[in-house]
């Protein structure tokens, strides 16, 4: 595949963060693997490092291209004018897919104005930064965080590198957390380890623990300031090695640590910001990390730092009791906690043994996110963005994946305002009738009759193996089969209700697919089932639904309301449509509901009864 990664820092550079680390070393890897891969990221000067111009360069087989911004004019101006500068470099590599990503939202243009497959992963927003960081948003936080959180509901994929962090932005963002795979950040194990037995840019005390991260609010700064003079107390000899830069919107923060370590500070270094090989250096020969973080959405500092056999003691928050095995290759404590903390590493450097065996332990753990381990994960996902927003869906994607595409419940749906009204027209009819033997034909997860599984007999049938497990597993007393909607596996006249929700337009022949829901029903039975409208006047109302973009708009309503990429297997009928199948199929309309926009609805429910017999209206 060709490949760009978007990414704000790389380097080379003395104030790189996670973003840069990931990018450095997952390129490098993707090359290797075989593949053309571009990295495109912002050119920030000379002073950042020097002797790296603007334009495109290849370092270790990667086409690096660093753009010039040009000069400023106000934020809101150029953080447009950036994001199209770096979308039109990665446009004229031509990938299949463009790696990014959420900081920053580099990729937002090409989501917005591409239709380039974009695979975002999560960092941590800018948003939840300044939140961790309490610092208070400003209008260009407003609009980045729309942006990025815009960049990442628009991408083919999202990954995240923990289950924290995933399940942090899908509540922040409201997004379905099903849409967020984990795959964990990775190490050039060989490359750090051979990095840290470098020799030292500075001379280090015989004996120290290290603190390796940006000085700010967010990293544990606070506590580890008062944890600090009790720990070296109980420690003669001991020193404490901090490798980082400061953070300006942290000034307060890192002048009440300054003013905690006082009595000590001849015994607490600040190194700032150091090449990252010269900072793996240090860290190598440290007794001991600490990573007191408020909240990390994974800590490249812990891996690199386990990598070269220091043991951590580090937060259990965020994404780092993913990493730490607690008491084995490190040790957890209370976030934003000093005492804990201070206790921890009191009583951890006092027992030697321990930490000899929590080194080899860390050394083990770190293998699991070596890059080349890693890269496969990654690999196979942006080749799944890529069949995935290259090519149409076929009926093979209802036993393979549809779960990521049906999503009814979850607020960002463009239609699920309507999906609930729909749901609750059902379930007034269940809650009213006295038991029922019910079939829910194509159930999905049960999410209509689910609820109802105790007070009804009800049974499920979809031909996907993974609803029918999500439905046994939200509702054990659901009855779950898996079968094909056009050939049911039951004799005729079985059930009192059968229920076809979301159904129909899968199906290729709408009469056959009637035909066979009524076979199952009793005489005097009825059937609920519902039509997506034809008339595609309804898509206009739903500007998500086509991602905001004329093109796809017109090219929806060309094909009665449904996306192109679904033309060949999906169908949307007219009300006419489905009277005359009604007709022909023996069965006597008693009402219809209409959902979706006044005068045009989107989904008709139809509510018919088998041989007319029983009242109108009615539920038997």
């Amino acid at each position: 595949m060709r490949l760009s990664l978007l990414t704000p820092e790389y380097p080379p550079g003395e104030k790189l963060g996670g973003i840069a680390t990931h990018t450095h070393t997952m390129a490098r890897a993707l090359v290797r693997a075989g593949h053309e891969v571009q990295v495109v990221t912002p050119w920030k000067g000379g002073g950042i490092a020097p002797g790296i111009a603007p334009g495109i360069a290849v370092e270790d087989g990667v086409t690096v291209q660093r753009v010039d911004l040009g000069g400023r004019v106000h934020p809101v101006v150029d953080r447009f004018r950036v994001n199209r500068r770096l979308a039109d470099a990665v446009r004229a590599f031509r990938p299949d897919v463009v790696h990014a990503a959420e900081f920053d939202a580099d990729a937002w243009w090409l989501t917005r104005f591409s239709n380039l497959p974009v695979v975002t992963r999560l960092a941590t927003p800018t948003a939840l930064v300044m939140d961790t960081n309490n610092q208070p948003w400003v209008p260009h936080t407003h609009l980045l965080n729309a942006l990025e959180r815009d960049q990442t509901r628009r991408s083919a994929a999202i990954y995240a590198s923990t289950r924290a962090i995933a399940l942090r932005v899908a509540q922040y963002w409201r997004i379905a957390p099903e849409l967020i795979q984990v795959i964990p950040n990775s190490i050039d194990l060989a490359a750090v380890r051979a990095a840290g037995a470098g020799d030292p840019p500075v001379p280090l005390p015989e004996r120290y623990i290290v603190f390796f991260g940006r000085l700010e609010g967010r990293k544990g700064i606070g506590p580890l300031g008062r944890a600090i003079p009790d720990v070296l107390a109980a420690n003669p000899g001991l020193h404490l090695v901090i490798v980082g830069g400061e953070d300006p919107a942290s000034a307060g923060a890192i002048a009440q640590f300054r003013r905690d370590v006082a009595p000590v500070a001849d015994r607490v270094h600040l190194l700032g910001a150091l090449p990252r090989n010269d900072a793996l250096a240090v860290v190598a020969r440290a007794e001991l990390a600490v990573v007191p973080s408020l909240w990390e959405s994974f800590g490249f500092v812990v891996v690199e730092a386990m990598a070269l056999g220091v043991p951590v003691v580090a937060s259990d928050c965020g994404g780092l009791p993913e990493i730490v095995e607690e008491g084995r290759s490190g040790w957890l404590v209370p976030p934003g906690e000093a005492v804990p903390l201070r206790d921890t590493l009191i009583a951890r450097l006092a027992d030697r043994d321990g930490l000899a065996a929590a080194a080899d332990a860390a050394r083990r753990r770190a293998a699991d996110f070596d890059v080349d381990t890693v890269t496969a994960g990654v690999v196979a996902l942006l080749e799944h963005a890529r069949a995935e927003r290259g090519r149409a869906a076929t009926s093979t994607i209802y036993n393979n994946g549809y779960r990521r595409h049906f999503r009814p419940d979850h607020p960002t749906t463009p239609f699920y305002r309507i999906y609930d009204e729909k749901r609750r027209a059902v379930a007034a009819e269940l809650e009213r009738s006295p038991r029922l033997r019910i079939l829910d034909v194509g159930g999905g997860y049960g999410r209509i009759t689910g609820p109802f599984a105790e007070r009804h007999d009800v049974t499920l049938v979809d031909i996907s193996e993974q609803m029918l497990c999500e439905a046994k597993e939200r509702f054990p007393a659901l009855t779950v089969q898996q079968a094909d909607a056009r050939k049911l596996p039951f004799p005729d006249d079985s059930f009192d209700l059968v229920i076809a929700m979301d159904l129909l337009c899968h199906l290729p022949d709408l009469e056959a697919g009637i035909r066979e829901l009524r076979r199952v029903t009793r005489p005097g039975g009825r059937i609920a089932c519902d039509t997506t409208n034809a008339n595609p006047l309804w898509v206009v109302a739903y500007p998500s639904y086509y991602r905001w973009r004329p093109d796809r708009l017109l090219a929806t309503m060309r094909c009665h309301g449904v996306l192109p990429e679904w033309k060949t297997i999906v169908r949307h009928h007219w009300a006419q449509e489905m009277r005359k199948a009604l007709a022909a199929t023996g069965l006597t309309l008693q009402k219809t509901d209409h959902f979706g926009p006044p005068g045009v609805a989107k989904w008709h429910l139809w509510w018919c009864q088998r041989g007319g017999n029983g009242p109108k209206g009615t539920t038997p």
